[in-house]
């Protein structure tokens, strides 16, 4: 297998899970958390700062300029291109599985990647999230919203691109209809394990 897998999804719909057992079963790292860290070194940047720039994007920046933090876009722009020189680091080390970042639009379609969208149903989304994230159903509802919300403005503003939209996706999986297993095999099949 020589793919590189991007796996992009949807707030507590497994996504993250899928992509470790899919690296696990292919033998290959797993590239998550560790791509914040990783910028996080490179950057000198707080966790906080990071994160904000990837998952809020624009508007939390847009209120830290307001605020009076005049280097808030610079950030976005570093941030964005540490990402992206340490996102293309790991595909030259080889095959690898990249859970979330916006891989998938950061490779640009001419790899051999698989470029893979797990969604799945609110209701499903939300018990997943309370037994997964020690949250309240209330909490979880909100953070489904706003995550997603999140991701949307953070594929649209650092690339351009609709996030969840089939046409940037080989395969998108409904986690909360297959199930982690069934989308961790299909996964595989997808690779060419």
């Amino acid at each position: 297998m020589d793919k590189i897998v991007t796996i992009s999804r949807q707030y507590a719909s497994g996504g993250r899970t899928i992509g470790k057992l899919v690296a696990q079963e292919l033998g290959i790292p797993v590239y998550d958390s560790k791509i914040i860290k990783d910028t996080m070194k490179r950057t000198g940047l707080s966790e906080q700062v990071v994160e904000d720039a990837e998952q809020r994007s624009v508007n939390a920046f847009l209120f830290n300029l307001a605020m009076g933090v005049d280097d808030a876009l610079n950030h976005m722009k570093l941030i964005a291109e540490v990402e992206r020189d340490i996102i293309e680091g790991y595909v030259q080390e080889g095959p690898c599985v990249i859970v979330g970042r916006a891989a998938n639009f950061l490779l640009g379609g001419d790899r051999k990647s698989l470029n893979v969208f797990v969604y799945s149903d609110t209701e499903s989304r939300v018990a997943y999230a309370h037994e997964n994230y020690d949250v309240t159903e209330r909490q979880a509802w909100k953070m489904i919203e706003r995550t997603d919300k999140e991701r949307q403005m953070h594929a649209m503003s650092f690339y351009g691109k609709k996030w969840g939209d089939r046409d940037y996706y080989d395969l998108m999986l409904n986690s909360g209809r297959l199930g982690i297993e069934q989308c961790v095999d299909l996964i595989i099949a997808a690779a060419g394990k």
